[in-house]
């Protein structure tokens, strides 16, 4: 939805967050603040910035859509809340901010390209590789969205490429799609919110059912459930990479058909599975035209992101890594691969009906994870499934109370075994004992800096 069609309506913000609250800064910069409220799903307390814009939250949203012509939602609100589908039949229109900035743009902005990064893991370090790797070859890029900064911010900057992290909930239902997709891999995550696992597919490769003929998508060959999935799409220009004729990972290296790029053991960051992403990412590069030997050599000073494979510490020969963006067994699988030494791996977060069998096989395959701690609401479950398919011996199962209990745990069980790797991957959503992932791997980070050494 453009800006123009905004005009002259009664206006609902749904959602006071981030987004909700730059929105509304862009609007009342552009005079189209004078018929909005704000809802929110629960009680807030508006900041006297917003004091002029009448507020309400609870019961109040059916009476408000009866009443509204345009609803800018927050991507944290279901479209598939009923109030919403009924709201749709009696023809509200619902946008959102994100879906604003990306119609402006290619409106407005013909000669400024927008690059949307999406999928169930990675594309955080995805965005912010690329983002990186633009800037260091002199190009004028804007990095935004689900990783920080709303793109709504972003839409008065000057720009030659829009750099964008989508998740499935801001892609959903966007009317627009970006010039270049890339989509890293498709996993069981976020169901709740998108009623079923099917449902949270389609709306992740939502992102480009508007793509132009001049578009392009790339995706992981490799992950069988998004190259599933976007074959619904045989209109649209799909390119594979992470195989043998283009870019692609293999061990620790990162290919160009035979030509070897680089050696992940030449990064910063730990984990094999970041070359797979890189993959497509240099796809990109590619695509755009740029110096790939500049690309490279950018590469190789990229720092790794907060909660993703971090290094907090090392205690008496033991690593503690925290991975606390991992919401996903398949997650945890790749943190354990990409370590050599002696693992306890602890997991568990809101349950988010995951299936544990690979990640309890996995387990019971590698002699080198010494023990595994599980706690929180789906702890039980994990720890039933690895007691289920675990055979070895040599391997503890431990459910454990609480954080500070399973990291006590997991460094005396290191120590014993001459050192190693506590590796912190929770392969589920940190929300109902955490605000999001960031507090959780903070409060890891906080429990390991206390350790006494």
């Amino acid at each position: 939805m453009q800006i123009k069609e905004l005009e002259n309506k009664k206006i609902l913000i749904w959602g006071l967050g981030a987004e909700g609250r730059e929105i509304l800064h862009f609007l009342a910069r552009r005079g189209l603040d004078k018929n909005i409220c704000i809802y929110n799903d629960s009680k807030i307390d508006i900041a006297a910035e917003f004091s002029q814009y009448p507020a309400y939250d609870g019961e109040a949203i059916e009476s408000l859509l009866n009443e509204v012509d345009v609803v800018i939602k927050s991507p944290g609100v279901s479209l598939y809340k009923e109030e919403i589908i009924k709201a749709k039949e009696r023809g509200v229109k619902f946008t959102s901010s994100t879906d604003i900035c990306l119609s402006e743009i290619r409106a407005q902005k013909p000669d400024s390209k927008i690059i949307a990064i999406s999928g169930s893991k990675g594309k955080s370090t995805s965005v912010s590789a690329l983002y990186h790797i633009l800037i260091a070859q002199g190009k004028k890029a804007v990095l935004g969205g689900n990783i920080g900064v709303p793109l709504i911010e972003l839409l008065d900057k000057d720009f030659d490429y829009l750099v964008a992290e989508v998740s499935s909930y801001q892609a959903a239902d966007l009317s627009v799609s970006p010039h270049i997709a890339m989509f890293t891999n498709l996993y069981f995550v976020h169901d709740k919110w998108h009623h079923g696992h099917e449902n949270y597919c389609r709306d992740k490769l939502h992102l480009i059912a508007n793509q132009q003929e001049s578009d392009i998508c790339f995706i992981n060959g490799r992950n069988a459930e998004l190259v599933r999935y976007a074959s619904e799409y045989k209109d649209k220009n799909i390119v594979k990479y992470n195989e043998e004729r283009g870019f692609h990972a293999e061990g620790k290296k990162l290919y160009e058909c035979k030509t070897e790029l680089v050696d992940i053991r030449d990064l910063k960051l730990f984990g094999d599975h970041n070359l797979e992403n890189f993959a497509g990412v240099f796809s990109i590069i590619n695509y755009l035209g740029l110096d790939m030997k500049k690309a490279v050599k950018a590469l190789k000073t990229f720092e790794p992101l907060a909660h993703r494979l971090q290094n907090v510490a090392v205690k008496n020969g033991v690593t503690f890594i925290n991975d606390s963006i991992s919401t996903a067994p398949e997650a945890a699988i790749g943190a354990m691969k990409s370590f050599d030494e002696n693992i306890v791996i602890i997991s568990g977060g809101e349950e988010n009906t995951q299936d544990y069998t690979a990640y309890a096989e996995y387990i019971d395959s590698h002699p080198k994870v010494k023990m595994a701690i599980t706690l929180y609401q789906c702890g039980p479950k994990i720890a039933t499934k690895l007691r289920e398919v675990v055979t070895r011996k040599d391997m503890s199962i431990v459910e454990s109370e609480s954080l500070e209990e399973a990291v006590s745990l997991a460094y005396f069980c290191l120590m014993k075994h001459g050192g190693g790797v506590v590796l912190f991957s929770p392969t589920s959503p940190s929300f109902g004992k955490y605000k999001n992932f960031m507090e959780r791997g903070q409060h890891f980070i906080d429990i390991v800096n206390k350790i006494d050494v």
